[in-house]
């Protein structure tokens, strides 16, 4: 009867565990998509964020490295969708992908065998993580990508675990697909190939056959693209390389991301510990680090490894692209380090908790340290813009227009932001008809959204600015100019004095020419 017992018994209670980490994950998940969505940013956005927003309502499609392709087709269809403002609907689609990547962390952490308390508080340290919470509020492509590299790391275990060829053919797919996201999902190829090596003497040539044709599969609509990039813009092979690998807007970022240097390689180290310890505030960056100690001795070699493996492709990637948002690239590495912290924890509950709790279920224990991992990264983050303001920082920043500018960059929140729309708005009702804006990248982006996607303004031109500022000075004809900004880092305000005499006129200056 005990035989009897334990086979029926154990499938019961796997089924009963396994019930148990969807709804701890699906629970984090809706914790994490309410913190989104009420600290989501409401309609357009400077930079970056209000370029990917026209392209996602305009429906943009791009093959080039730069393109993200498949982030700009869901999010399209997310704009679509007759609620709120346009651009609100595409900040949400990082909401709802943040969530997701936090819903399969908790998987990947429980798959490794990590205990449920240290694999909900890392999760949690996660949620509030500045860069990735940043990047969970506003249009942006990494919640996407960090949603398919999570899944990406679950597959490679779940498939090392049980041998299955169906997680095997997934993430040959998702390798293949994900690539028409964000060409970082590369950075866990070492990871899964180690996997693949850890298995090699239960690899047979069917698993290995349909890992190829999934990836193929996944790879075609990229491909598709490609082809059509190429015939539209002419270009021979050697640019259709260049375009798919290392190009954004016809710009070649291939110098930026081989920019290694041992000459700055101690900034770069510093500015990555730095950044890290951003994140993980207090409890869960001790967490990781004692984590990255023991981490062998509680996953286990080959797990411990692959986590390594993980993070380290991330760091070689990350450590040698010099461009000014280079943090954001930091964003793959943060997943092995979450399961690190979740190592960690379970290491700090069993020596130094386990006393404690081994008599009682303390619960308030649990829930004090969770309002601590939540807490104590919130109140760092209000603090922090007010030390760069006074010049406490250990890189360069800037402020945008508006009475939120300096908290833009530093704080993650971003309800009730509407400062880039009150600007573009202001702005083009400033300038006088038919004329032509000079502005920098960071304030184009809300200006062309407002015009293009609302149609105001169709009577002035906005043109990127400085680089050949000369030449479109000498193109202007009798139109009136202007210029967007005079800040003397970014706007060649000597020569412009020299030349023009300077008219203060609301947000904007105009550029008088000054008679011989």
């Amino acid at each position: 009867m005990g035989q009897y017992g334990v086979a029926i018994c154990q499938p019961v209670k796997n089924v009963r565990t396994q019930h148990f980490r969807i709804i701890d994950g699906v629970l984090l998940f809706v914790l994490g998509l309410g913190l989104y969505s009420l600290t989501l940013a409401p309609t357009v956005l400077w930079g970056d964020e209000g370029y990917w927003q026209l392209q996602a309502v305009k429906c943009n499609l791009q093959a080039s490295a730069g393109g993200h392709p498949l982030w700009v087709l869901v999010a399209h269809l997310f704009s679509r969708i007759p609620i709120g403002d346009v651009a609100g609907r595409v900040n949400f689609v990082s909401a709802l992908f943040g969530a997701i990547a936090l819903f399969l962390m908790f998987l990947l952490l429980q798959e490794l065998g990590l205990q449920r308390g240290p694999a909900i508080g890392a999760t949690l340290a996660l949620m509030v993580s500045h860069t990735f919470w940043s990047y969970s509020v506003r249009a942006e492509v990494y919640t996407l990508t960090l949603t398919v590299m999570a899944l990406l790391a679950w597959l490679g275990l779940r498939w090392y675990h049980t041998g299955r060829r169906r997680y095997l053919t997934g993430i040959g797919f998702l390798l293949g697909l994900g690539l028409a996201i964000h060409l970082m999902i590369v950075l866990y190829i070492p990871g899964l190939l180690f996997l693949l090596w850890a298995k090699r003497s239960s690899l047979d040539r069917k698993s290995l056959l349909l890992f190829v044709l999934a990836c193929v599969l996944g790879v075609i609509p990229l491909v598709l693209l490609l082809i059509r990039d190429a015939q539209t813009y002419g270009m021979s092979w050697t640019e259709l390389i260049e375009w798919a690998l290392f190009s954004f807007e016809g710009y070649s970022f291939k110098d930026a991301l081989l920019d290694f240097s041992l000459k700055y390689f101690p900034s770069d180290l510093f500015q990555w510990v730095a950044f890290l310890a951003l994140q993980f505030i207090g409890l869960a960056l001790v967490g990781g680090i004692v984590g990255l100690i023991k981490g062998r001795d509680i996953l286990g070699r080959d797990e411990a490894i692959y986590l390594m493996c993980l993070y380290t492709g991330s760091a070689i990637f990350a450590f040698p692209y010099r461009v000014g948002d280079r943090y954001v690239f930091y964003l793959p590495s943060y997943l092995p380090f979450t399961a690190w912290v979740a190592c960690g924890f379970q290491w700090l509950k069993q020596r130094c908790l386990w006393p404690i709790l081994e008599k009682k279920h303390y619960w308030w224990v649990w829930l004090i340290i969770g309002v601590l991992l939540v807490s104590i990264p919130i109140t760092v983050y209000r603090i922090g813009p007010e030390l760069v303001e006074r010049g406490i920082t250990f890189r360069d920043t800037r402020h945008v227009p508006g009475p939120g500018g300096k908290y833009f960059f530093l704080l993650p929140p971003k309800n009730g932001y509407y400062d880039p729309r009150q600007y573009a708005e202001a702005v083009l009702e400033a300038l006088p008809e038919g004329a032509i804006l000079l502005a920098e990248p960071v304030l184009v982006s809300p200006l062309r959204f407002v015009q293009i996607v609302e149609g105001k303004r169709p009577d002035v031109t906005i043109h990127y600015c400085c680089w050949d500022i000369q030449q479109v000075l000498t193109s202007v004809g009798e139109r009136p100019l202007a210029v967007a900004d005079l800040d003397p880092s970014i706007y060649p305000v000597a020569w412009l004095r020299q030349n023009y005499e300077i008219v203060s006129q609301g947000p904007v200056y105009l550029l008088v020419p000054k008679l011989p």
